[in-house]
């Protein structure tokens, strides 16, 4: 691997991409250590995990939020033998869970107060 794959956070819904170049003959994107990827067919896959040729990029549309998931990129050196990048991230940013049990306190004639209470679940993500 000349030039390995790096970690990517996108917004939700968007497309990632990811880079990858070799000096063998063809790269193949690995998404958690297979090729099949959720919701893909199979003319889907071999437009977005595999490439032939050097220096590939793969692109994942419209990532969802649970997609969070490890991505590597295998690269066919000459000689027959294969090398994988280490693994990198594609982090799915969404808008933020809107609070629980809002409660708006009076101070005065001109303010409040305002407490709620995290969501159950966003602090687990």
């Amino acid at each position: 691997i000349l030039t390995p794959p790096v970690d990517a956070t996108v917004c939700l819904n968007s497309t990632a991409e990811f880079n990858c170049s070799t000096d063998g003959e063809y790269v193949v994107w690995m998404l958690n250590g297979t090729k099949k990827a959720r919701g893909f067919t199979e003319l889907e896959q071999e437009k977005f995990l595999h490439h032939s040729g050097v220096g590939k990029t793969l692109f994942v549309p419209g990532v969802r939020k649970f997609e969070n998931t490890n991505i590597t990129c295998t690269g066919g050196i000459p000689d027959g033998g294969t090398t994988t990048s280490n693994p990198v991230q594609l982090f799915v940013q969404g808008p933020p869970s809107p609070p629980s049990e809002l409660t708006a306190t009076p101070l005065n004639e001109t303010s409040i107060k305002l407490t709620w209470s995290v969501p159950p679940g966003v602090l687990d993500e």
